[in-house]
């Protein structure tokens, strides 16, 4: 099976003569937008009209109408419209990266998709841009680029920020719901594509929601299905993975189930996911995940632009990979993305917004009661935190940065998405609703499972625009996280799914695989180049590693960062 996500394209924006007639929604002849290669899993869409305009896309493509994959011989329709690229963003979804080539005027858009599903970087060089899915196939005649070392010092404070600038020079990312328009070699970033809030699901009553939340994540589900019609889903038994389980019921002849088990407690979720495949008759495989599998000298994303991986889940990529192939499976489904989405935020902030969007009435004093229940704390430490935070809501937004162990200190404030700045209404919930949004999309690049693509049908379009345009404090309704999911799937998935509140995890995983590659994470950390170009605090690293029974996990977390940023840039030198 061919390489997931591969593509590669090379634009020459001059204007030229256009291609004649189009067969099959395609142009006959050659054009500036140069298609070098594409992988199975992504359709190939082409168009041209009379107006001079080309448009290409890259990915899979659903009518949000019928929720039906679209023909390629119903693409060209899309050019029919003033502006294409709002069509796709209005009037269908998917995952893709779309190309539209004006030929009279050399003008060109590049858009990603909100899913950000498909990973997209570009170069430009002399009257030409180069995009593809990874760092390499953007030097195909030069030599690989060399660390871009401000940025990855950026990325060491906080790597689930991300703007166009990537840690390789002259490497930029599209981000997610953005386009870059390139004409006369000037390249201009904006967003296409912004988070909006629907004011009527203020006073909306739960059921309504909950009703159309289940509409939503079963027509994302099923219309992946259509696609990749033999998935492999990864249940947990958490509740995220339990509604994709649910939504896949009416194809259960072709759907298999995976559930990856290491140590014990929350470690060990085969109760859970045992009870959602009995209910719909699933095939359940269960393995056991070996910490021998976890090498830290190695990194799976050394071609692509930034150290987007963590060795821990190599272990989770052998062990998928072999039961995909086993059940000849076309696509690994995941329900990664959900605590983000659906608005998993145990802090005040929910109370914040509740208390701008409603004032101090009823609403607002049942939202602080629902938080106390929720994450335990005192509810007069709540309704303080929750007034401060609205009275200076009109603050910008600001990422945190962790600087332990970090060698080069930088005062300067992380740059901050567009989706952020202007999605969230100066809510500080809803900016943090947005900003974990964009950290699930950031995640979708980690796993590695075979060559075969990874689907989170939770970060489909559609179902994002309508959980972001939900108010967060409705998340939590009777003290409950997620309680609108809870109640969409209440009567679809076994009892002891819904009332959960356990979460499992691979901490035990990580922690055994970071213990046995300590003596490689110590020597890594010594000799590496982060040391060497002065962004890690070497005696610091060292010292905390000298006392490995003392480790707690979070400072393991910190040091196998820099670990697998130091793999990275090893894999980088040996291209």
């Amino acid at each position: 099976m061919s390489s997931f996500y591969s593509f590669a394209i090379d634009i020459r924006p001059a204007a030229s003569s256009f291609p004649g007639p189009v067969e099959s929604g395609v142009g006959k002849a050659e054009t500036p937008v140069s298609l070098r290669s594409v992988s199975s899993d992504l359709d190939r869409y082409e168009a041209v009209d009379d107006r001079g305009r080309h448009l290409l896309l890259l990915g899979n493509l659903f009518d949000r109408t019928a929720n039906q994959i679209v023909s390629p011989s119903d693409f060209s329709q899309i050019l029919r419209e003033q502006d294409p690229i709002q069509a796709l963003l209005v009037d269908y979804w998917g995952r893709y990266v779309a190309v539209l080539h004006h030929a009279p005027t050399g003008h060109v858009e590049l858009v990603r998709d909100p899913s950000g599903q498909v990973p997209c970087y570009y170069r430009q060089d002399i009257g030409q841009l180069h995009v593809a899915h990874d760092a390499d196939r953007l030097f195909v005649e030069t030599g690989v680029p060399d660390p871009d070392w401000s940025i990855l010092a950026r990325h060491l404070r906080n790597p689930m920020v991300r703007t166009n600038d990537t840690c390789l020079h002259s490497v930029s990312e599209l981000l997610p719901g953005l386009c870059v328009t390139w004409s006369a070699d000037r390249l201009t970033c904006k967003p296409r594509w912004i988070p909006q809030i629907e004011a009527n699901l203020i006073e909306k009553p739960v059921e309504a929601i909950a009703d159309r939340l289940k509409r939503e994540i079963e027509n994302a589900t099923t219309a992946w299905a259509r696609r990749f019609p033999r998935p492999l889903l990864g249940l947990s038994g958490g509740l995220d993975s339990s509604v994709i389980a649910a939504s896949l019921r009416a194809h259960k002849s072709d759907v298999n189930c995976l559930n990856a088990v290491f140590g014990t407690g929350r470690g060990d979720e085969r109760s859970y996911a045992a009870a959602v495949a009995g209910m719909y008759g699933f095939p359940l495989h269960q393995v056991l995940l070996k910490v021998h599998d976890i090498d830290y000298s190695r990194s799976l994303a050394s071609a692509k632009p930034r150290p987007l991986s963590s060795a821990f889940t190599q272990a989770i990529d052998r062990a998928s990979a072999d039961v995909a192939d086993a059940c000849l499976a076309d696509a690994h489904f995941s329900g990664g993305g959900g605590d983000n989405l659906f608005a998993f935020i145990h802090s005040s902030y929910p109370a914040t917004d509740c208390l701008l969007d409603t004032g101090f009435g009823a609403k607002y004093r049942s939202t602080i009661s629902n938080l106390t229940r929720m994450t335990g704390c005192d509810m007069w430490q709540i309704l303080v935190r929750s007034i401060r935070h609205g009275v200076f809501a009109h603050r910008p937004f600001a990422h945190r940065v962790d600087v332990r162990f970090l060698g080069e200190q930088n005062a300067d404030a992380l740059p901050v998405h567009p989706w952020i700045e202007r999605g969230g209404k100066r809510r500080p919930g809803k900016r943090q609703h947005i900003a974990a949004t964009l950290e699930a999309i950031h995640f979708t690049e980690f796993l590695n499972i075979g060559g075969r693509p990874t689907i989170y049908p939770l970060l489909s379009q559609p179902l994002m625009e309508y959980c972001l345009s939900i108010p967060v404090w409705r998340w939590s309704d009777k003290g409950v996280d997620r309680s609108l999911v809870r109640e969409a799937f209440r009567r679809m998935l076994p009892d002891e799914i819904i009332a959960r509140r356990t979460k499992g995890s691979f901490g035990q995983l990580f922690e055994a695989g970071f213990m046995r590659n300590i003596g490689v994470t110590r020597s890594m950390l010594a000799d590496g180049q982060l040391a060497a170009q002065g962004l890690l605090d070497r005696a610091a690293c060292l010292d905390a590693l000298s006392r490995p029974e003392k480790l707690r996990p979070e400072v393991m977390s910190r040091l196998a960062l820099f670990v697998d940023a130091e793999a990275w840039l090893a894999g980088r030198s040996a291209r």
